[in-house]
């Protein structure tokens, strides 16, 4: 029950937005080149696979997750896990609305998934900004990000997060995410890909 509180809590924590600062916008010609190549490769991905942990980290207390998170075109499937590999939840999306599944078997089915969220647990995410996230790419053109040497994002404001990007694994020639840090007010999530799948 302790764990499924902190899962919950933290992805509550995700939904929330405010204002970000701007950063400072990147004049290396060199370094946006490389970004619009890298962007124009991750906008081609429309199937992926990833695998992961979580640590949540607010106020004090704090607790760790699996995941596993499954995208094509037309659905996804996000199952999330204790460390033991005991189920918490599921979420499929697709044409035909949404069906989210809690640890104790219960269905719920709705339009879309943050609707569903919300109005069966009281909380929602935002699945596509963590979708983009993820890749590694901004949501809207409203967010704000620094790039590192590579031209892949560095530190992104999105949504009233800050996200930080500590590395990266090449899949299929792709520089993908591995390793990141999201933070808003006094949470911190730490998400670790193991393993990607395109």
């Amino acid at each position: 029950m302790i764990l499924r509180l902190l899962l919950l809590g933290g992805l509550l924590l995700l939904a929330g937005c405010a204002t970000a600062p701007l950063l400072e916008p990147t004049t290396d010609p060199q370094r946006i080149s490389l970004w619009q190549t890298h962007q124009a490769k991750l906008h081609q991905i429309k199937r992926w696979r990833a695998e992961g942990r979580a640590a949540i980290l607010a106020q004090g207390t704090g607790g760790q997750i699996a995941f596993d998170w499954q995208r094509e075109p037309g659905q996804h499937v996000l199952n999330i896990r204790t460390p033991l590999g005991q189920n918490v939840m599921q979420l499929t999306q697709n044409a035909q609305g949404v069906v989210l599944i809690d640890q104790d078997g219960s269905v719920y089915q709705g339009g879309d998934g943050e609707t569903l969220l919300r109005e069966t647990l009281g909380w929602s995410v935002p699945l596509d900004a963590m979708h983009a996230w993820l890749l590694g790419l901004p949501t809207s053109q409203s967010d704000a990000y620094n790039l590192d040497e590579e031209g892949r994002l560095k530190r992104m404001h999105s949504n009233g997060w800050r996200i930080d990007y500590q590395r990266y694994t090449l899949v299929n020639g792709i520089p993908l995410p591995s390793r990141m840090e999201l933070t808003r007010t006094d949470l911190t999530l730490r998400l670790v890909v193991d393993r990607w799948r395109l």
